[in-house]
C-alpha cells in the first residue's frame, strides 16, 4: 500500500486511466478516506488476473490531487469527508472511475445520491471485503470507459448532424427561371469521411438570357473554410458580367 507520497507511473500499455488496455501491471486504486485514528483496514483486492491491486491512500483532497497520476484507474472516496468532497473529486478526475464509500452514518439515500452525482457505485464500509472491492473496481473502471465511449459517440453524432445541417444550408438555389436548361449537381469528396468542406458552386441566369456557372474551392476543410466558401459565392454576383 502506498500512502502519503506520489509514485511515478509504471510502464503500461494503456494510454491513460480510461484506456482499453491496463497493460501488464494491473490496476491502481486511490483511496481518499477520513480516518484520523488510522483504524480503517483496507481489504486486499485482486484484479481479473488475480494480481494484487496497488493501493494509494490520501487523508485529504489536497493530498489526493498530488497522488492522482495517470496510472490511477479508480478512486475510492470516503463520504465522511463531506458532501462537497465527491463533487470536488469528480471535477479534478473527470476521466477516472469513482467509487463512494459509505460509513455507519450513511443510509441508502446517501448511496443513491452519490451515484446520482456521478459515482460509478457506492460501497458499504461494514460489508467491504477483498472480493467485493475487486469486483467493484473492475466494474467501475469498465463502466466509466463505456460512459466515456458513449459520450464521445454522441458528441461525434451531434457534430456530424451539425455539419450536415450546415452543408445543406450552404447549398445554392440555382436561378434559371425562363431558361430551358435544367440543373443537377453531384458532389463526391476526395477524401474518406469528409463531412464539411470549402467547395462551392452557383448557377444564375441573367436578364439577357445568358446562364453563368461558377465552381470554386477553398483550400482546407472545416466550418471556417465552409464559411469562406459561402462568402465568396455570395460575393460572386457582384463580379459576374451583366
Amino acid at each position: 500500500m502506498e500512502s502519503g507520497q506520489a509514485v511515478l507511473p509504471h510502464q503500461t500499455r494503456g494510454q491513460d486511466s480510461t484506456g482499453s488496455n491496463t497493460g501488464t501491471t494491473g490496476l491502481t486504486l486511490l483511496v481518499i478516506e477520513d480516518d484520523p485514528a488510522g483504524t480503517f483496514s483496507m481489504p486486499e483486492p485482486l484484479d481479473a488476473a488475480g494480481t494484487r491491486v496497488r493501493i494509494r491512500t490520501a487523508r485529504n483532497l489536497t493530498e489526493a490531487e498530488r497522488l492522482l497520476t495517470d496510472d490511477v484507474h479508480c478512486i475510492l472516496l470516503d463520504l465522511s469527508l463531506g458532501p462537497a468532497a465527491l463533487d470536488h473529486v469528480l471535477r479534478i478526475a473527470p476521466r477516472h472511475a469513482v467509487l463512494a464509500l459509505a460509513g455507519p452514518d450513511h443510509g441508502p439515500e446517501d448511496a443513491a445520491e452519490a451515484v446520482r452525482t456521478g459515482a460509478q457505485d457506492c460501497l458499504s464500509r461494514d460489508e467491504l471485503d477483498g472480493r467485493l472491492l475487486s469486483r467493484a473496481i473492475r466494474y467501475a473502471v469498465e463502466r466509466k470507459r463505456a460512459d466515456i465511449a458513449q459520450y464521445k459517440l454522441a458528441e461525434s453524432r451531434l457534430h456530424a448532424q451539425e455539419n450536415a445541417r450546415l452543408e445543406r444550408g450552404l447549398l445554392p438555389t440555382p436561378l434559371l427561371e425562363g431558361s430551358d436548361l435544367r440543373f443537377a449537381a453531384r458532389y463526391r469528396p476526395g477524401r474518406s469521411r469528409a463531412l464539411l468542406g470549402g467547395d462551392f458552386y452557383d448557377v444564375v441566369r441573367t436578364p439577357d438570357g445568358t446562364v453563368h456557372a461558377m465552381i470554386g474551392d477553398v483550400c482546407g476543410h472545416g466550418p471556417d473554410e465552409a464559411a469562406l466558401g459561402v462568402q465568396l459565392r455570395i460575393a460572386w454576383p457582384a463580379t459576374r458580367p451583366r
